[in-house]
């Protein structure tokens, strides 16, 4: 059986998130999906030519009006070894996202920025921004 939170009631229309069973809390689990995309970057991210994009994804708690909220690092077309640094998030009840690039570059460079002491932070006020983005 699934227990729902009630999320928003609006115009007879009742949006619900599942709760999460898991009970580990948000900043946790951030720092996972941070830790997993750092690993991947590492192993998958080559110096020159072809990788397929990849993505890591947290769901969000009732704090955000998104539903899910992903780091993608997708390989940039116009410059060959280089990799963009994504960060998106899901509305909550419709089929589309908002995302922002945080940076571009080799995969050293994406790695430093992703060391930085405040990288979480600015995850988390990017998931912010974006999550009040799809409010209107």
């Amino acid at each position: 059986m699934v227990k729902y939170e009630l999320a928003k009631i609006k115009d007879r229309n009742i949006f619900m998130r599942p709760k999460d069973p898991s009970g580990i809390p948000f900043s946790q689990k951030l720092d996972m999906m941070i830790s997993k995309i750092k690993e991947r970057v590492e192993r998958e991210v080559p110096d020159r030519g072809y990788f397929r994009s990849f993505a890591e994804d947290v769901d969000l708690n009732h704090n955000y009006y998104g539903r899910a909220a992903s780091i993608c690092v997708e390989r940039d077309e116009n410059i060959e070894g280089n990799a963009l640094l994504l960060v998106s998030v899901l509305h909550p009840h419709m089929n589309m996202d908002a995302s922002v690039m945080l940076t571009s570059g080799n995969r050293d460079a994406i790695l430093k920025y992703m060391n930085k002491k405040d990288f979480k932070n600015e995850v988390i006020n990017t998931i912010n921004d974006l999550s009040e983005s799809l409010k209107g």
